[in-house]
């Protein structure tokens, strides 16, 4: 799948989108660093902060949130050690998703909100900006998919000018975020069906 992002996004491209950059005022902005400090005070995640933290993540998501497994202990055990930069395999990467409304992106967003240095969002935009395909539920929902995904922005983000780049943005939207996050977010941005 890193090929096929490849082909389809060059350095070249995405570094041209990020200058283009322009910081839009959205709900999200207002959230995000709340977010995000609600997991950076928690040593240790237990089920309250699991279901807290779902809960407030799904105020991001279009549907309604519902838990669709009972495995609990396995999935905070997976969350802990992605806090501490562990990154999951597909097999618990599927262990989360079914807990949480059987959904990846939902399950990426929790991860990211978890530890923004180690796990990028992914959704149907990022997914459109890197394959200009449609982001049907089995081709968003592939765990393997999103694992190629966080290797493919990790290596844009050490991109020599993406420094700077990162900072820009982050000066522009009037906050610090991880340059997995800026990267994310230039994907997000640019893969809306009306941008493409």
């Amino acid at each position: 799948m890193i090929e096929k992002f490849k082909s389809k996004i060059t350095s070249n491209e995405f570094l041209l989108d990020c200058k283009n950059f322009k910081a839009i005022e959205q709900t999200y902005n207002v959230s995000y660093l709340e977010f995000i400090q609600y997991f950076k005070k928690i040593n240790t995640i237990t089920k309250h902060n699991v279901i807290i933290g779902i809960n407030f993540t799904y105020g991001w998501m279009p549907t309604i949130f519902d838990f669709r497994s009972k495995n609990f202990d396995e999935s905070i055990e997976i969350l802990n050690n992605a806090k501490n930069g562990t990154i999951p395999t597909a097999h618990q990467l599927e262990t989360l998703k079914r807990l949480f409304n059987n959904s990846l992106v939902g399950t990426t967003k929790l991860l990211h909100f978890i530890n923004p240095k180690v796990f990028a969002i992914w959704d149907s935009r990022v997914y459109r900006y890197l394959t200009k395909n449609e982001p049907y539920s089995y081709r968003i929902g592939n765990s393997e998919t999103y694992l190629s995904f966080l290797y493919f922005i990790n290596d844009l983000t050490q991109l020599k000018q993406y420094d700077e780049i990162h900072k820009s943005i982050c000066a522009k939207l009037g906050y610090q975020i991880t340059k997995l996050r800026s990267a994310e977010l230039i994907m997000y941005l640019n893969g809306g069906k009306e941008t493409r």
